[in-house]
């Protein structure tokens, strides 16, 4: 990802998320737990999970940069054994791409410890085998050989929004105020598919809040009332991967460690894991009413931490 992205501030951000809360996955308010427990960092709980799950951006990287403390916290539950998972909603870019930024920051990933949206853009879209032209919200360098059917870049041509029989939204990397209301008011002349491979409202880059491709899908719903269909956290397949790879693991010992509560936390609960929130460097860094969020969400996770590597900032430099 690079900067060339919309941005968002964070209360917009949250009221997105909450405005959309009935287009995610629904839960039993049962799986909610009640209280939260806070903790000084994830290696304070580690010892009841065999499975640990991350979330990429804002849990492990805030932007380009590794959070303080995330490398050495990661390489101590490496050297304890844990089971160690990447989930992201980065669907702009390989998995070998990611892997590389990862290790570039000190991570010591490797691919198949890697769940990434992106795979799973090409199964959605060949449900949909009468579809035969797509347009993409994704830059022309885009892989689009890797999807099913013809698919063009939309840019801002008209006449392209209106030839297409169905859209995919993958990476907002150059996407203007013109291309959305192109593709709303093509929507609104003709109801077609909005198919999304990054579900994310925004990701933390930093000092700011990129706007992802999944606002931009509601935001047409909301003009030609199409439901998006989505794939990503906090959607079942990521999370029905995590499982398939790791079948001798029961969901009591696996543990979903994100920033946001409507994609990490979310996703978690429903797949019947327990999950962490972190407060700094991602989505949630600075914010001041944890508790007011929760009663306004429905959501709070099992346990909270400042960082994952919280006190361990030292030693990532060592």
């Amino acid at each position: 990802m690079s900067d060339n992205r919309p941005r968002l501030d964070r209360e917009q951000a949250i009221a997105a998320y909450l405005q959309y809360a009935t287009r995610l996955p629904q839960i039993d308010p049962s799986v909610v737990p009640t209280a939260t427990q806070h903790v000084s960092n994830l290696l304070a709980i580690a010892g009841q999970f065999d499975l640990i799950v991350f979330d990429a951006f804002g849990v492990l990287n805030s932007g380009k940069q590794a959070i303080p403390g995330a490398v050495t916290a990661v390489a101590t539950l490496k050297d304890q054994g844990k089971r160690l998972a990447v989930i992201t909603n980065d669907a702009s870019s390989s998995a070998d791409a990611i892997i590389a930024r990862h290790r570039g920051r000190g991570f010591d990933f490797d691919r198949e410890s890697l769940i990434s949206s992106q795979q799973f853009v090409a199964p959605l879209m060949a449900g949909y085998a009468e579809i035969g032209l797509w347009g993409a919200m994704a830059p022309s360098s885009w892989p689009f050989d890797i999807l099913p059917g013809q698919v063009h870049a939309l840019g801002d041509d008209p006449e392209l929004y209106d030839g297409v029989d169905g859209f995919v939204l993958i990476d907002s990397e150059g996407w203007t105020p013109n291309r959305q209301n192109l593709l709303e008011q093509s929507l609104m002349r003709r109801g077609r598919p909005i198919l999304v491979g990054n579900p994310d409202i925004c990701a933390p880059m930093g000092d700011f809040l990129s706007v992802e491709a999944g606002y931009f899908a509601h935001k047409a719903a909301d003009m030609c009332g199409v439901m998006p269909q989505c794939v990503g956290k906090p959607y079942v397949e990521v999370f029905e991967e995590v499982m398939r790879r790791n079948p001798d693991v029961a969901a009591d010992r696996i543990l979903m460690v994100g920033d946001t509560l409507h994609t990490d936390v979310l996703g978690g609960l429903a797949a019947g894991i327990k999950t962490l929130l972190v407060t700094h460097g991602g989505f949630l860094d600075g914010y001041g009413d944890l508790e007011g969020l929760y009663a306004r969400s429905g959501l709070r996770p099992h346990f909270l931490a400042r960082a994952i590597g919280n006190g361990l900032e030292q030693a990532d430099v060592a």
